[in-house]
């Protein structure tokens, strides 16, 4: 993808809006820094190393016309579902991400490979997919 992240003359799809033509790119700096505008990525800055995977760090920055928080996460693919490590500055579904790296680091390690553990992967993914008290979990185990 041709980067327009703050240097674009042309839109290039007409049907986005100049804000989408212009800041929704990503620019590679190297061969192991990208800096992502207003896409998917929602204004993340990602590092690629050899012994924890990509580093992501997304910005508290409005994409899309809301806030999507502020974390940092260590993945072997870039995506947080497979991350072993992950902090938010928000509260919304952090804990829970926490510990499901956790859990990922604990089973594969950083920067493990995704296509062979990807059953594995999924599996744990799916079984914590939140974690949350319940009245059972208490009248069982908070006694």
């Amino acid at each position: 993808m041709r980067m327009f992240l703050f240097f674009g003359r042309k839109a290039r799809y007409p049907g986005l809006s100049y804000w989408e033509n212009f800041f929704g790119g990503h620019l590679n700096i190297g061969k192991r820094i990208t800096i992502f505008g207003e896409n998917a990525m929602h204004w993340a800055i990602e590092i690629r190393t050899k012994k924890y995977g990509v580093i992501v760090f997304t910005l508290p920055i409005r994409t899309f016309g809301k806030y999507y928080g502020c974390h940092i996460y260590c993945s072997p693919n870039g995506t947080p579902w497979a991350s072993t490590y992950y902090k938010s500055l928000w509260k919304e579904n952090n804990r829970s991400e926490e510990l499901r790296a956790k859990i990922r680091k604990l089973n594969f390690g950083h920067n493990f490979n995704t296509d062979t553990h990807s059953k594995k992967l999924r599996a744990l993914n799916e079984k914590f997919d939140w974690f949350k008290i319940s009245e059972y979990d208490i009248m069982k185990w908070a006694v």
